[in-house]
């Protein structure tokens, strides 16, 4: 079975489980892009940093500054290392590691309120550390139609979205890795609650989401299905 064949099968078992389709995808725009700030890794003990893990609710009414966003994307789902791999002399591999090495995940960023960018929807380059605009209208709207918890929307300053690229992953491996999308995702997800943490933000995954809402809000294209929500943002004192 090709590599085609195989993720027009895991859509269709995803789009099952899931009761809908989504709306028809749209290209992915080339909006303005937005290099993050260099910064240093966050100093905290990792112990300590499992031990104050936490899922919160809680969230403070205020901006996230832009060094705190760019220290946990890159510490969370950037580039480690570059390696010759796959036919490349510089191949980059993830700070969460993934099957295969593939380049398999999508981290997108949905804005709320962020220090020197505008609400909106961005995806997150993690090789150039930049992010890339794809919407500037209000997504507050649209998010009211993505949670299942609408409590997250007027709370969080940000929502991160993860996605995984069937195509990628089918050019390799069987359909039986439609589930180890989900396993580099939970992985994916504690190096984001414990980055978060490390930096003094509060939290939380969210699996509650509408598969084809999001999907239409972040653009994906026809082979990249969404698997996690994750809210964040300054805790509440």
């Amino acid at each position: 079975m090709g590599g085609r064949e195989t993720t027009e099968r895991a859509l269709a078992v995803h789009r099952l489980l899931n009761s809908q389709s989504p709306d028809p995808p749209r290209p992915l725009p080339h909006g303005r892009r937005f290099p993050l700030p260099d910064v240093h890794p966050p100093q905290a003990d990792l112990v300590a940093t499992l031990a104050r893990r936490r899922s919160s609710y809680a969230y403070a009414d205020r901006d996230l500054e832009l060094t705190a966003l760019s220290a946990w994307l890159r510490f969370s789902v950037g580039v480690q290392r570059f390696v010759p791999a796959f036919g490349v002399a510089d191949y980059p591999l993830g700070m969460a590691p993934s099957a295969g090495g593939l380049d398999i995940l999508r981290a997108y960023l949905v804005v709320r309120r962020a220090e020197q960018l505008d609400p909106g929807v961005y995806r997150y380059e993690a090789v150039s550390h930049e992010l890339v605009e794809l919407s500037d209208a209000d997504p507050v709207p649209a998010l009211e139609h993505v949670y299942l918890q609408p409590e997250f929307i007027p709370r969080a300053a940000v929502s991160l979205a993860l996605t995984a690229r069937l195509d990628v992953a089918f050019d390799k491996y069987p359909l039986r890795h439609y589930r180890t999308l989900h396993v580099d995702t939970g992985i994916a997800v504690q190096n984001l609650y414990l980055v978060g943490t490390a930096l003094g933000l509060a939290c939380c995954a969210v699996a509650g989401f509408d598969d084809a809402a999001l999907g239409t809000l972040l653009g994906v294209t026809e082979t990249e299905i969404p698997t996690m929500l994750f809210a964040a943002g300054h805790a509440a004192t």
